[in-house]
Formats: structure tokens, C-alpha cells, sequence
């Protein structure tokens, strides 16, 4: 018999003159319980100290046990923090989808980046998308007994033999009355359709897209992304690309979908990925067509936001600046569709001189553009290309979105500083914005701020 796993919260900051600084609690102690409750999860741990009274035991590194009891009364915080949001592990995907990214990864990168977690706690503490295959009864009612919400759900289709199909599954508990129990419960949640062509486009997505809108507001919005292929398939499924023309089909599906939802809701509800109209070739919607752009973080909206931020900025622009400004900005194949106009009007301006450089991405395969997904060595091949035709000018901008959360490197351990010094010239790492983009290019003459 397999003994359960005790959950380990190591505490790895301790606030200075905090209430647990003061009962003697250091970063590197682990927190064993609260009010004699195991901690699994900083969900746990928040609601726990909660009470009236709040006792903890912690565990000290030479083993040694302490225990430190609070008063709340007058102010809940005790000045911990921990470096995991999960304590007994992160739940993994118990999926084999047909089109999962990581799947497609190339060996040889971290073994961090070939871990998929698929843990409710994680959708609700970050946002995360899960599919809700590995929950248990005691997950589902937890959810609903501390008002876990919103939820991010990917549900993919609502037809339950295609769902299987696309999650690779022989069977799957059935996902419609899953979401109407969440809905009952008054949970929010936003949806993700991954639309593959030939199993869940035409019919079978406005089916799941009508099936979803049913259960408005507790579904609060569906996002439509197109299925990723990378070049690192082998023995993998074979799926079909989006052409443009299926991405066109599908627009008019979200369309149409979105005309009946403002009818019926006073909102727009579904929205497509800003590559469906890349690959339609069709304008980006207004912002009113995103709302309050609800699968932002989904990276859905985001080329309308940067559209029309730049628009405000370009009033502020300067005519000329002083002396010489020449840079070259890197993006993806997507990005570059959508900044290109803005690195037109700063070359404008006299003095500025920006050569925008779409990356193709070789690493992942030519049909991977967006940005985020660039790596760092196709980067490298890239200027250094223009380097030797001499446009490489006297900067490098990338985006933000290309870098790990927190981190100076890409996806394949490249770091900023070594695409510095392999080309030869300075890089500057700009906020994914408008803003960020005009502001790190001028430098010493940004915009005025309104």
C-alpha cells in the first residue's frame, strides 16, 4: 500500500517585524498545520488563519517542532509567504490530447517545461485552464463549498464523443452536466474551445458554442483558439492546420454567435484568437467586440488593445529628436502584422530609424508566429543575418512575452545577455505594449504621458 503524501508548506519569506517574526518563525521552517488542519494548498492556508484564533505548528530544520498561537482579532496577517501555491503536488493531465502542446516539444529542453498540470486549484489561483477530467467528488464539492471562482475550463466541445476524441480519452465523464452543477452552485467560469479542423470546427462548434451560451452567466465567456502544430509530431496524431479558409468559416460562426448573445445577454460572449483573422486576412475586430475583454490573458484582444493604444500615443509623439536613434525590433510572424504600422509612424519621426524583424520560427516550426513562442536561438539567426547586411542598427528590442515569467531567458535557456553578445549590440526587453514598445525605442524622449 502506497503511504499518502504529507503535504510539505516550506515558508520562504517571513515578513520583518511581522507577528510571525516575532513568534520566531523563519523562511526554510515548514508549516505542518493550522488549527490542526494539514495545509494542501495556499487555499487552505488563507482560509484557516481566517479563524478567531489561529495555532500553528511548524516544523523546524533540525526537526524540532513549534508551536505559535495568534490572536486575529485585530489583524489576520501573519507575514508568511511560500514560494509554491500547492503543497501535495501540482494534479497532473491525465489526457492524451490529440493536438497538446506539450506533446510537440522537442526533447533536450527543462524537464519543468514537459510537466503538465491540469489542477483546479491552479485555474482558480492563476488562471490556468483544466479540463475537469481528474476531479473527484470531493474536488467538485470543495469548489462549490469554498466558492472557488472563476474557473478557467477547457472544454473543447460539449459533444461528449468528440470531447473523448480530442482529449484522447475511451471515456470521460460527461462535461455538460459537470458545468450546469458549477452553474447551479453560482460558480463563474470562462470557457477555451481549441478548434482542430475536421473534429470540432463547422456544426460541431456552434453546437458547443449554443450548449455553452445556455448556461450564461455562470459561463461568463468562450474562447475560440486555433490548434497549434508544431514540427515535433512524430507518432503524434495527424491533424490538419487552419487554412484561411477555415478560419474564415469560423469567424463567421463566432460572428453570427456574437449577434444572437448581444440579442439575448448585452454582451458579445464568444471571441476568436487574434490568429484566426491574421489567418483570414481580415481586420481585428473594434474594441467593443471584446467587451471587457475577458480572455485577455488567453491572448485574445491583445492586438486591438496594443492598435489602439498605439493610436492615443501617436498623438504625443515627438516631430524629431535629438541626435540618432536607430533600432531594430524582433517579433514574431503574428506580432508583426500587428506592429508594423506603429514602427512606420516612429520612423517618422526625424532622427528615429526602426527596422522591424519578424522571426520565423524555426525551432518550433514556420507554422508556430506568435511571439511568446519565439526562441532564442532563431532570434540569433536572425539578426545575425541582419547584422551581415549591414540593418542591424545600434539596439535590439524583444518583447517581454518572450521571456520566462521572471526570468532574463527564453523557452531554450537563451538569455537576453547572450543574444547580446552574440550579435554584438545592446538588447532591451520592452513591456508586450504600446506603450512599452514606443517608450524603450525613444528612451530619453518617450511620449508624454496624458
Amino acid at each position: 500500500m502506497t503511504p499518502i503524501m504529507q503535504p510539505r508548506a516550506r515558508i520562504t519569506q517571513v515578513d520583518e517585524g511581522s507577528r510571525a517574526d516575532a513568534a520566531g518563525i523563519c523562511p526554510g521552517d515548514v508549516l505542518v498545520s493550522v488549527n490542526g488542519h494539514p495545509i494542501r494548498d495556499i487555499i487552505d492556508y488563507e482560509y484557516h488563519v481566517s479563524s478567531f484564533t489561529t495555532r500553528l505548528e511548524i516544523e523546524k530544520p533540525d526537526g524540532s517542532m513549534l508551536t505559535a498561537v495568534f490572536n486575529n482579532d485585530y489583524d489576520p496577517r501573519l507575514g508568511l509567504g511560500f514560494d509554491e501555491l500547492v503543497f501535495d503536488g501540482e494534479k497532473h493531465c491525465a489526457n492524451k490530447c490529440v493536438f497538446c502542446f506539450v506533446d510537440q516539444l522537442p526533447r533536450g529542453m527543462r524537464d519543468t517545461l514537459y510537466f503538465k498540470d491540469d489542477d483546479y486549484r491552479l485555474s482558480f489561483l492563476q488562471g490556468n485552464f483544466i479540463t475537469l477530467t481528474n476531479l473527484r467528488e470531493s474536488d467538485l464539492q470543495r469548489i462549490m463549498d469554498l466558492r472557488l471562482s472563476p474557473l478557467y475550463i477547457s472544454v473543447h466541445s460539449t459533444d461528449d464523443v468528440t470531447r473523448c476524441r480530442l482529449l484522447g480519452r475511451t471515456h470521460a465523464f460527461p462535461i455538460m452536466p459537470t458545468l450546469k452543477r458549477l452553474a447551479e452552485a453560482r460558480i463563474d467560469f470562462h470557457c477555451q474551445i481549441v478548434m482542430v479542423p475536421g473534429i470540432n470546427d463547422g456544426t460541431v462548434l456552434a453546437a458547443s458554442i449554443r450548449d455553452l451560451q445556455s448556461l450564461w452567466p455562470s459561463c461568463v465567456s468562450v474562447g475560440v483558439v486555433p490548434v497549434g502544430l508544431t514540427s515535433h509530431r512524430q507518432g503524434l496524431p495527424e491533424l490538419e492546420p487552419v487554412s484561411a479558409g477555415i478560419a474564415r468559416q469560423t469567424l463567421e460562426i463566432v460572428d453570427s454567435a456574437q449577434n444572437e448573445c448581444m440579442k439575448l445577454f448585452g454582451n458579445h460572449f464568444v471571441y476568436a484568437a487574434d490568429e484566426f483573422y491574421c489567418l483570414a486576412s481580415l481586420p481585428f475586430p473594434t474594441a467593443d467586440a471584446y467587451d471587457e475583454y475577458p480572455q485577455i490573458e488567453n491572448g485574445i484582444g491583445l492586438a486591438r488593445l496594443f492598435l489602439d493604444e498605439f493610436a492615443q500615443i501617436a498623438l504625443e509623439l515627438p516631430c524629431s529628436v535629438p541626435g540618432r536613434i536607430c533600432a531594430t525590433v524582433v517579433t514574431g510572424v503574428l506580432g508583426a502584422r500587428v506592429i508594423r504600422d506603429a514602427c512606420d509612424s516612429l520612423n517618422g519621426i526625424h532622427g528615429v530609424k526602426v527596422r522591424l524583424v519578424p522571426v520565423e520560427n524555426k525551432f518550433f516550426g514556420e507554422s508556430i508566429t506568435v511571439s511568446g513562442l519565439v526562441v532564442g536561438a532563431d532570434i540569433i539567426r536572425s539578426l545575425q543575418e541582419e547584422a551581415s547586411r549591414g540593418r542591424l542598427g545600434d539596439f535590439v528590442v524583444i518583447p517581454d512575452v518572450m521571456l520566462k515569467s521572471g526570468e532574463r531567458s527564453l523557452l531554450d535557456d537563451v538569455t537576453v545577455e547572450g543574444i547580446a553578445s552574440s550579435v554584438g549590440v545592446p538588447v532591451v526587453v520592452a513591456p508586450t505594449t504600446a506603450r512599452g514598445l514606443v517608450e524603450s525605442i525613444l528612451a530619453l524622449h518617450p511620449p508624454n504621458a496624458r
